[in-house]
């Protein structure tokens, strides 16, 4: 009989944790595994692109404040799927889902960290620490990741795993880059770069708006591609800067490959990261990156080899990268062939489903045998 894995995340609304979900429940062995996924808030856009329909959705309608009534309400649903293994992503799920997993007898329990920015209270830290103890198994997706857990939380090394993203590379094969730019109303020839992402704070996208406005090309243009909280001051921005009939702002699409298609090069200016899916997506594309050095950035990106690394919040870096790659066409195109192949050799889709596959095996076999690792 397949192991049944319940996924749990605040929702399927778009971004990159959502995405990694729906790739992992797309590429998992249905003949090993049967999938479910618990949304504690609601369900969302990502999950159209769930491919098998048996996979059921919950959703929790996770209410304002404390819900302290959530941990019964997931243990309920846990103990009548029959879920052999609960996998909480971030703090947010895991405070509810530990507790219910654990008052369901959920034989498994495992959570994983997919990127923090450490605002976080004392208190909830600490009940972060405490509550670690009832996971079987965690994991980070990045190295440096894994250092903020043990440096920010006090968690111990030998706790936590590290297991890569991937992103499925069969998506970003060539795409005609003159009809991909004639439907974004972008020149033919022009220098092009470009960011996806949603329009938060912490994807620090004032700072590619001035640094692009900096590096003085006014042949260039800038796509910013996703929605969220800071379009209209973003969109604002640019008319401050004399730069809007040079900047593209698309809000939310599904198309990312055409996206990428039309740019020369992808910026992530982010000031905190995990292991991010974007620039794996514009590097499976062979497009040469521009990424702060943050989270696992700089495990992805190779500086000076498949694009280049800046310091967080460095305008005048930025802007100096962004001019020096704009001047070299050909060292954009042979970073850009780099950047594939090293995505293709460590970071592909199915990497990434055989390294989740091969951990919930593990722990499944270990709890049969009736081992846990201890707290």
């Amino acid at each position: 009989m397949p192991i049944h894995v319940h996924h749990v995340l605040l929702s399927l609304e778009p971004g990159g944790l959502e995405n990694g979900v729906v790739n992992v429940v797309n590429g998992l062995d249905e003949a090993e595994f049967r999938s479910s996924i618990c949304c504690l808030k609601g369900s969302g856009a990502f999950a159209a692109r769930i491919r098998n329909a048996q996979v059921p959705i919950h959703s929790m309608g996770l209410r304002p404040g404390n819900d302290w009534g959530l941990p019964l309400r997931l243990a309920r649903l846990f103990r009548s799927t029959r879920s052999d293994i609960v996998h909480t992503r971030n703090a947010e799920s895991f405070f509810y889902a530990a507790i219910g997993a654990r008052l369901a007898g959920v034989p498994v329990l495992i959570h994983s960290e997919h990127g923090r920015t450490f605002a976080d209270r004392r208190l909830r830290l600490h009940a972060q620490r405490l509550l670690s103890g009832l996971a079987d198994g965690m994991f980070a997706v990045s190295a440096e990741l894994r250092e903020q857990l043990i440096r920010h939380i006090g968690l111990r090394r030998e706790r936590i795993d590290v297991l890569y993203n991937g992103v499925d590379t069969a998506r970003f094969t060539t795409v005609d880059r003159r009809s991909a730019r004639l439907q974004l109303d972008l020149p033919g020839e022009a220098y092009v770069v470009g960011s996806i992402g949603r329009l938060v704070a912490v994807k620090n996208y004032p700072l590619l708006l001035r640094a692009f406005a900096a590096q003085s090309d006014p042949n260039a243009y800038l796509v910013l591609a996703g929605d969220g909280p800071e379009h209209a001051a973003l969109s604002a921005l640019s008319e401050q800067l004399g730069i809007a009939a040079r900047v593209r702002l698309l809000g939310h699409r599904d198309d990312i490959p055409a996206i990428l298609g039309a740019l020369d090069v992808f910026v992530l200016c982010s000031r905190s990261e995990g292991m991010s899916n974007t620039l794996l997506e514009a590097m499976a594309a062979g497009l040469p990156a521009i990424a702060t050095g943050v989270g696992g950035n700089p495990e992805i990106l190779r500086d000076g080899v498949d694009g280049r690394l800046v310091a967080d919040d460095d305008q005048p870096g930025l802007a100096a990268a962004l001019r020096d790659l704009g001047s070299a066409p050909d060292m954009r195109r042979e970073m850009g062939e780099q950047a594939r192949q090293r995505v293709l050799q460590e970071f592909s889709m199915q990497a990434m489903v055989r390294r989740y596959a091969e951990y919930y095996l593990a722990h499944h076999r270990r709890s049969r045998a009736g081992a846990r690792i201890p707290a």
